[in-house]
C-alpha cells in the first residue's frame, strides 16, 4: 500500500477533528478555537517543508531554495521563499487571487473604522482560516486523497448529526429545562468558549414554538441551530453526490445523507430550509442529464416520498418553511427592518464600508466586541464593514469556486455536483445568515473552495 505522506495526514486529522474542536478560553473576552491554532500550525509546517527552512529565497522556475541558474534562459523573479508555495499552490490560480483580494480589501476598510481593534481581531480570524484553501489544494492532489477527505467529511458531519439527533430527542426524555442546563453549562462553554456561550445563553436561539409548544432546536456542537444548519448544508452534498454517481456503497450514503437531512430539519432553520431548496435545485440541474433511468425513478419517488412524509408528520417543518414567505410573522418583520438598518449604514460609506468587524457599532456605538448585532445577512454585513469592493471581492471568490467546480463536471462528477451545490448553499442560506465568522462554517468552505479549484493528477472516484 502506498504510504501516506505525513502533511496530507494532517491535513485529513485536521479536517475531522473541526467540527469538534474545543475552545481555548485564554482570557474573559477571548475565546479562541483550537482549530485555528492548528490551521496555522499546519500551514507554517507546509511552508517549511515546500521552501527548505534553510534557504530565504527561491525561484519560482527551480526547486524551492535553488540558486542555480535556470537552464531555459528564462528571467529570473526572486521572491521570499514563504510565497513560493502558496503561488504555486493556489494564489497563483485567479480564484486564490480573489480571496487575498478580499482579504486585502478587508484590511483596507479598517483604516477608516471607529474601533480598528476590532477590525484586526476579525482579520486575524481570516488571517487564522483562510490557509486552509491554500493547503487543501496542496495537499490534496490524486484520487486516493480526495477520496478521503469526502470520506471523511461525511463521516465528522455523521457523528456531529448523530449528536445534534441525541440533544433533541433528550428533551422529551428529561425534559426541556434539564437539557438547556445541561447545554449551556457543560457543552457550550467547552465548544464555543466561555464568553462567547454566555453571549448564546443570553440571546438563545435555541427554543421554537411548534403547534404551541416549546422545543429546543437541534444545536449539537455549535453555537445555534443555523451554524448547525450551515455546516449540514455545506457538508451534506458529499453524501448526495457519492448516492448517486459512487462506485460503492452507495445504500450507506444515501443513508447518511438522510441523517444529515433529517437533523437540518430539527434545526427549524427557515434560511437553512431555503438553501437545502436551492441547493437541491442546482445538483438535479446539473446532474440531471448524467441520471440513468433508475436513478430518475428513485429521485421521483423519493421526492413524492418526502412530500407524504412531510404532510403526516412532518408538518411543524413544513409550517416553518412556508412561514418564511409570511412577512407579517415577528421574525420576518424584524428581520426586514434590520436589513433597512444596514441600507442606511451602507449609504453613509458605500465604498469601503465602515470597517471590518465595526457594524455593530455603526447600528450602536455602546456596544461591547462580543454581541448579538449582524444584518443578518451576509452580503449586506459585508457591504456594510467592507463596502461595494469588499463585497465583490467575496462574490468573486464564490463565483469562482462555483465555475471551477462546473468545469469537472466531466471528469470529476462526484467533486462537481458535491461542491457546486455546497456552494449553492452556502451562498442561499447567506441572505439570512452570517457564518462566515463562524470558525467551522468559514473552514469547511475554503476546504468545498479548494476542492473545487484543486488539480488532481487523476480522476476522481
Amino acid at each position: 500500500m502506498k504510504r501516506q505522506p505525513w502533511l496530507t495526514l494532517l491535513l485529513l486529522l485536521l479536517v475531522a477533528y473541526l467540527p469538534f474542536q474545543v475552545a481555548l478560553n485564554l482570557s474573559p473576552d477571548i475565546d479562541l478555537m483550537s482549530g485555528r491554532v492548528l490551521v496555522l500550525g499546519l500551514f507554517f509546517l507546509w511552508l517549511i517543508k515546500e521552501t527548505d527552512q534553510h534557504k530565504f529565497w527561491c525561484h519560482p522556475g527551480l526547486a524551492a531554495g535553488s540558486r542555480s541558474q535556470n537552464k531555459s534562459g528564462a528571467t529570473k523573479f526572486w521572491i521570499p521563499a514563504g510565497v513560493y508555495p502558496v503561488l504555486r499552490y493556489g494564489a497563483g490560480r485567479t480564484e486564490g487571487w480573489a480571496l487575498v483580494l478580499f482579504f486585502v480589501l478587508s484590511a483596507v476598510s479598517i483604516l477608516g473604522a471607529v474601533n480598528q481593534a476590532w477590525g484586526w481581531r476579525k482579520l486575524l480570524f481570516f488571517a487564522s482560516i483562510f490557509p486552509l484553501f491554500w493547503l487543501t489544494a496542496a495537499l490534496v492532489r490524486n484520487k486516493e486523497h480526495t477520496r478521503k477527505i469526502i470520506y471523511i467529511i461525511i463521516g465528522s458531519a455523521a457523528v456531529s448529526a448523530i449528536v445534534a439527533l441525541a440533544q433533541f430527542l433528550a428533551q422529551f426524555i428529561f425534559g426541556l429545562a434539564a437539557v438547556m442546563s445541561f447545554w449551556s453549562v457543560h457543552i457550550l462553554p467547552l465548544f464555543s468558549g466561555a464568553g462567547f456561550g454566555s453571549l448564546v445563553a443570553s440571546n438563545p436561539s435555541w427554543l421554537v414554538n411548534i403547534g404551541g409548544q416549546t422545543v429546543m432546536r437541534a444545536v449539537g456542537l455549535f453555537p445555534d441551530p443555523h451554524m448547525l444548519a450551515f455546516y449540514l448544508g455545506l457538508t451534506s452534498p458529499f453524501a448526495l453526490a457519492l448516492a448517486f454517481f459512487g462506485q460503492r456503497h452507495r445504500g450507506i450514503f444515501f443513508t447518511v445523507y438522510c441523517l444529515l437531512l433529517t437533523v437540518l430539519f430539527l434545526t427549524f432553520s427557515r434560511g437553512g430550509y431555503l438553501g437545502l431548496l436551492f441547493s437541491l435545485a442546482v445538483f438535479i440541474f446539473f446532474a440531471w442529464q448524467r441520471f440513468g433511468n433508475k436513478a430518475k425513478k428513485f429521485l421521483g419517488a423519493t421526492s413524492l416520498l418526502l412530500v407524504v412524509i412531510l404532510l403526516l408528520v412532518g408538518w411543524p417543518v413544513a409550517t416553518r418553511l412556508i412561514s418564511s414567505f409570511d412577512f407579517r410573522e415577528g421574525s420576518n418583520m424584524g428581520r426586514l427592518v434590520v436589513w433597512q438598518d444596514s441600507w442606511e449604514i451602507i449609504k453613509k460609506s458605500p465604498i469601503i464600508g465602515v470597517g471590518l468587524g465595526n457594524y455593530s457599532l455603526a447600528v450602536n456605538f455602546n456596544q461591547d466586541y462580543r454581541n448579538a448585532v449582524t444584518s443578518h445577512n451576509l452580503y449586506l454585513d459585508l457591504l456594510a464593514e467592507t463596502g461595494l469592493l469588499g463585497l465583490a471581492a467575496w462574490l468573486t471568490v464564490l463565483g469562482l469556486g462555483g465555475l471551477a467546480a462546473w468545469r469537472k463536471i466531466g471528469s470529476e462528477p462526484v467533486v462537481a455536483f458535491s461542491t457546486l451545490s455546497a456552494l449553492a448553499y452556502f451562498g442561499a442560506h447567506s441572505f439570512f445568515e452570517t457564518a462566515i465568522f463562524n470558525p467551522t462554517g468559514l473552514a469547511f468552505l475554503m476546504i468545498i473552495l479548494a476542492l473545487s479549484v484543486a488539480e488532481t493528477k487523476e480522476d476522481v472516484l
